[in-house]
């Protein structure tokens, strides 16, 4: 990220990645309960990308996937199994899911095909006045629409064993993945409200800078996940290698034993606080420098 690049690099890292470690557990919630996936493992997985990405990348296409492929790795073979039966409850006939990696991309390709809405669930518009006193501020955060109440959802939905639940099971696995990667970039849990922005920033959409990518959530998104290896859509083989083989990479540098104490937070909410905290702190960085 372009925060890094600063005398202040390193304090910013460190407050990042002890955020993200603090991230990993969720809600504590096991296999046996959800009765098809292990939460704590998904966890475990999106905390891996969290650290690396903290470095020197974005959450786009990529990321999501990697993220996805380090779950897969380290589940049961019998929760994957009853994943791929979900899923196989809401067919895809569009190419781009000819992988199944593809379907962590899922919820924002339903965006991209204008279909708007389940903006919301991507977000959680946790107020940050700046400058100004909050009363000033019209921001209207909505909790039950948001990204940290949808997951939530999702997680009771699809351990749900009665009812005929199983197509709404697939859609909201689907978002589950996806979301739980979106929860690990700040910029999603946070709106700024100043004199120029009364209604918030909508998560650093609204931030100009002097940039290709010209806003700052456009620039962390995008921007800096071209330092990663091209992968087309749909997916070829070449595609699944580079993915598998980042998984592998990260899992192998930053093992489950290096983090026995975040594995302990349980609390979603908790963890959407710490984000807004480094949000706060990427813009206050940001103040300072030209892009």
């Amino acid at each position: 990220f372009v925060f890094f690049f600063s005398s202040r690099r390193r304090h910013t890292r460190s407050s990042l990645v002890s955020w993200a470690r603090r991230c990993v557990q969720e809600t504590g919630i096991n296999a046996e309960y959800m009765g098809f996936i292990n939460t704590q493992r998904m966890l475990f997985s999106l905390l891996m990308l969290a650290v690396i990405f903290s470095q020197t990348y974005a959450w786009s296409d990529t990321p999501h996937m990697i993220i996805y492929a380090i779950a897969k790795k380290d589940i049961r073979p019998g929760v994957w199994t009853r994943m791929k039966e979900i899923f196989g409850y809401m067919k895809e006939n569009d190419a781009n899911y000819k992988e199944d990696l593809e379907m962590a991309l899922w919820a924002d390709d339903v965006k991209v095909n204008k279909m708007k809405a389940f903006d919301e669930w991507h977000f959680y518009d946790q107020l940050w006045a700046d400058g100004i006193p909050e009363e000033q501020c019209k921001v209207r955060t909505n909790k039950k629409h948001c990204i940290v109440n949808t997951v939530e959802q999702s997680k009771s939905l699809l351990a749900r064993t009665s009812g005929d639940v199983e197509f709404h099971k697939s859609k909201m696995l689907r978002y589950y993945i996806h979301l739980l990667g979106d929860m690990h970039q700040p910029l999603h849990e946070i709106t700024r409200c100043t004199k120029e922005h009364p209604n918030g920033d909508a998560g650093g959409n609204l931030f100009k800078i002097d940039h290709k990518f010209n806003t700052l959530h456009w620039l962390w998104d995008e921007a800096m996940a071209t330092t990663l290896p091209t992968v087309q859509r749909p997916l070829n083989a070449e595609g699944v290698q580079i993915v598998e083989q980042w998984a592998q990479n990260i899992m192998k540098e930053h093992p489950r034993s290096n983090f026995e104490q975040e594995l302990k937070v349980t609390n979603l909410w908790e963890m959407a606080e710490a984000v807004k905290e480094v949000a706060k702190k990427i813009r206050l960085y940001l103040s300072l420098i030209h892009i």
